[in-house]
């Protein structure tokens, strides 16, 4: 019924823009949408090419990420429609980003680039790793869905994000732009850049962090600080054929006093804010080192080459509770306090421990150390045969990544407030090294003719890994190849009325030497696209039919093995997206502006079967998965002057189950449902200055947004942020 009734919204609502746009003209068909010539980092574009992209796809340009200063990627993707964010800490330090229903858990379903480049720490061999670019140093974040995202693996089932950084400036760049507000927030991003002859440069770099909006038992630190700086050259000749080199260098880190453990229900009522005593040694460090090497060269008019070589590194220690040394897990503990009384009482440090392994902390040093390497090449050609006119891209990219994991424990007890080590050796509890070679390759052919545009296109991937666990001196082996076709149609109606179709086959390959099947499914898009003058509509259907799921075994996961794969059947996940706006002249100087997104989802287990995954445990037929909220978006509202702007976005998202289920959401395991108000107001006082005035959670309204792994945590609550930008 549900599926009967998205489409008959789609038809409906296509039979009204068209209707509306039976007068107008047809139109020449338009260009096909390409990557620059000569750099090789963009996936759409512009706003305006993703209206002809045959396929679904937004880009959250720079105007929409400053419109809020986010520092939360989760926040600024809520822009975007099909689009899914659990939040962690309130700050989006963990961002879990799943598209179209594919598993938001640590954004492992997704493919995450920077300037076209594999981003993640180690997207093959530890796809669950967690790892985005600062939000606040991102140009433009474009988000690209259906058949064109078989162009951008390996995670093809829900699509790929690609974050934009800044480009080297045309002319002299200097510019600084600082943040203050409520918890110590503090945010200062410096800029300097300019052309010397045929010699580009850009320095930018950013520093911020918070005090932390969590009050832990006893006192203590429950803040952040980052850093990240990223430098670019560019040359480019005066030669006759047209070529550009760009190396980027960058350098963050991070050090953050933050834990997965959360609170009671009835804790959280009384005090969202606080923080249990146990948590007190949680210490998140990190480093993240890159190199990327861009070659573009136009070969002539109808030819162009781009090659690329990167290395990437990542090294982060995670010393959290990760629960007792032999008891209950955490997440029993918390949402059956009664029951486990002593435990409850020895994590909020209410009760001493006895010094049994069944009253002894266990604090885990999660150590891993990620690096990834690889060169990319893309051969474009664009010409016209007789009336077509076509558009062909061939990839290839060679690819390795590695992780290696040593998570030593160390055992703690509680007295009198306060971890206290009781020197008990421990055994490591996992110390192993994955590593992963992949090759793949694609081709993409657009063939444009007059108001049509059809894309045909082809992923293949063969995938080699291997997993030694060194405690064991067990290796295993696994090799994969992967053959992924896609279709997508469009057929530009009218000037102002687009109708899209597509069908193209998802794939997430498992973690290397696991035993499971791939995670494969068949995804379908349909929709239209309709924009006049100052109105713009998108309605776009989707419908994913998964063969086989994968959920993975986290660290903080009871009763499997870390990084452990388990396959969860045929699924159906169905669902539509609605984005638009619209823009009112008021008078000369004033406009009045709208704009929506709204995304629908339901989804459903095909079978009934029993999991040692903790995630889905007892599965019964029609199901519905975990962490897939039914209905999700945000309105925004704006005045806009040439002084002066003010913007009002509401935020909504209903309650969203934590383990599968039928019936009402709120019978089991769930987070809340929320309404969150932001304001931004700013002024700009001249050409080169502009001072803003933020407030996030205007309500403060407070909800649980995960119980896992370890109990309830909040939101981000009411924050106010005085900003001022300056370019000199």
């Amino acid at each position: 019924m549900r599926k009967q009734s998205i489409s008959l919204v789609l038809l409906a609502s296509a039979g009204w823009c068209l209707a509306l746009s039976a007068q107008e003209s047809a139109p020449q068909a338009p260009d096909p949408v390409t990557a620059n010539y000569i750099e090789e980092v963009l996936v759409i574009g512009s706003a305006e090419a993703a209206l002809r992209v045959p396929g679904s796809g937004s880009v959250l340009d720079n105007a929409t990420l400053e419109a809020f200063d986010q520092i939360d990627l989760g926040q600024a993707l809520a822009n975007a429609p099909g689009v899914y964010v659990r939040e962690e800490d309130g700050y989006g330090l963990r961002p879990n980003i799943g598209i179209r229903g594919a598993a938001a858990e640590r954004s492992q379903k997704i493919t995450l680039m920077e300037d076209g480049v594999l981003i993640a720490p180690a997207p093959y061999s530890a796809p669950a790793a967690y790892y985005t670019p600062n939000i606040a140093k991102i140009e433009a974040v474009e988000v690209l869905k259906g058949p064109s995202a078989i162009s951008h693996g390996p995670h093809t089932v829900g699509g790929a994000v690609n974050f934009l950084s800044r480009r080297v400036p045309q002319e002299r760049l200097a510019e600084v732009d600082v943040s203050g507000g409520s918890h110590g927030f503090y945010k200062a991003q410096l800029a300097y850049g300019d052309q010397f002859e045929t010699v580009g440069v850009l320095v930018d770099g950013l520093f911020y962090g918070t005090d932390g909006f969590k009050d832990l038992d006893g006192g203590g630190d429950t803040g952040f600080d980052r850093s990240d700086v990223d430098v670019k050259l560019r040359w480019q000749p005066d030669t006759e054929r047209e070529q550009a080199l760009t190396v980027k260098l960058g350098y963050s880190e991070e050090t953050s006093d933050e834990t997965y453990l959360g609170l009671t229900d009835a804790d959280f009522a009384a005090d969202h804010e606080r923080r249990y005593a146990a948590s007190q040694l949680a210490r998140f460090e990190s480093e993240h080192a890159k190199f990327h090497l861009n070659y573009g060269v136009a070969l002539n008019e109808a030819w162009r080459l781009n090659a690329t070589a990167y290395y990437n590194k990542f090294d982060r220690q995670w010393n959290k509770l990760d629960g007792f040394v032999f008891g209950p897990s955490l997440l029993s503990v918390l949402s059956r306090p009664e029951q486990f009384s002593t435990e409850y009482g020895i994590l909020t440090g209410a009760i001493d421990s006895l010094g049994t392994d069944a009253q002894t902390l266990d604090v885990t040093n999660n150590d891993r150390s990620f690096e990834s390497y690889g060169t990319q090449f893309t051969l474009g050609y664009s010409g016209r045969w007789n009336d077509i006119d076509l558009d062909t891209r061939i990839g290839l990219r060679v690819h390795h990544d590695e992780v290696d994991r040593d998570h030593q424990p160390r055992s703690y007890l509680m007295l009198g407030g306060q971890l206290v080590p009781d020197g008990v050796p421990r055994n490591v509890k996992l110390l192993n090294h994955a590593e992963t070679d992949a090759l793949a390759f694609y081709l993409e052919q657009t063939l444009s003719w007059q108001k049509l545009s059809v894309t045909v296109g082809l992923r293949y991937e063969n995938i080699e890994g291997e997993l030694l666990d060194r405690r064991s001196n067990v290796l295993s082996e696994s090799d994969q190849d992967v053959l992924a076709p896609g279709l997508g149609v469009y057929w530009q109606v009218t000037d102002s009325l687009g109708l899209l179709a597509g069908v193209y086959r998802g794939f997430s390959p498992a973690g290397p030497g696991s035993n499971v099947d791939n995670e494969e499914s068949v995804n379908y898009e349909y929709g239209f696209r309709w924009q006049k003058d100052q109105l713009r509509l998108e309605v776009v259907g989707f419908f994913s039919d998964y063969s086989e799921l994968i959920g993975r075994c986290r660290v903080n996961d009871a009763g499997c093995n870390p990084g452990e794969e388990f396959n969860g059947g045929e699924v159906e996940i169905t669902g539509v997206e609605i984005s638009g706006g619209v823009r009112w002249p008021l008078s000369n100087d004033l406009a009045f502006t709208t704009d929506v997104v709204y995304t629908f989802t339901d989804s459903s287990f095909e079978s009934t079967f029993l999991s040692e995954f903790p995630q889905w445990g007892l599965v019964e037929e029609d199901d519905e998965l975990p962490y897939l909220p039914e209905f999700s978006g945000r309105v925004n509202f704006g005045l806009e002057s040439p002084r002066w702007s003010l913007n009002a976005m509401l935020k909504f998202q209903e309650e969203t189950r934590e383990e599968p289920g039928a019936g009402p959401v709120s019978s089991g395991l769930h987070t809340d449902d929320f309404v969150v108000l932001d304001l931004a107001a700013s002024w700009f006082v001249s050409d080169r200055s502009t001072l803003q005035l933020l407030v996030y959670n205007v309500a403060d309204e407070d909800a649980i947004v995960s119980h896992r792994p370890f109990g309830a945590r909040p939101n981000r609550p009411r924050s106010i942020v005085g900003r001022f930008k300056y370019r000199f």
